[in-house]
């Protein structure tokens, strides 16, 4: 009997670290998915107002041609590109005009 409940423990182990695996390589997915459909909904105009929507994040500049889905986009003299990694791996890329007024919005994780 008490080797069948070790069988028991070791398979419920694995069972539960296999929902975890899942779960970390779903997590920022979800999460990306979400604060983007988020974005396009309320529209914002400002990168004040687009960063103060976002959560867990990290944000970098990039080139324009390293952006998945605006690297067609021809830039406005001062504009740049912005990239935001939610939970620090999952990219949102943002183009912004000199003004720093939001131009696009696109989601770089699909």
């Amino acid at each position: 009997m008490r080797i069948a409940t070790k069988w028991v423990v070791l398979g419920g182990m694995v069972v539960f670290l296999g929902l975890l695996t899942v779960l970390y390589s779903a997590a920022p997915y979800i999460l990306a998915t979400y604060q983007y459909e988020r974005l396009v909904a309320e529209r914002p105009s400002s990168r004040a107002q687009l960063e103060g929507m976002l959560f867990l994040y990290s944000a970098e500049r990039i080139e324009i041609t390293n952006s998945l889905w605006g690297k067609n986009i021809v830039l406005e003299p001062g504009g740049y590109c912005w990239q935001y990694k939610i939970l620090w791996r999952e990219p949102i890329d943002v183009i912004y005009d000199s003004s720093d007024n939001v131009k696009y919005i696109f989601p770089s994780f699909e």
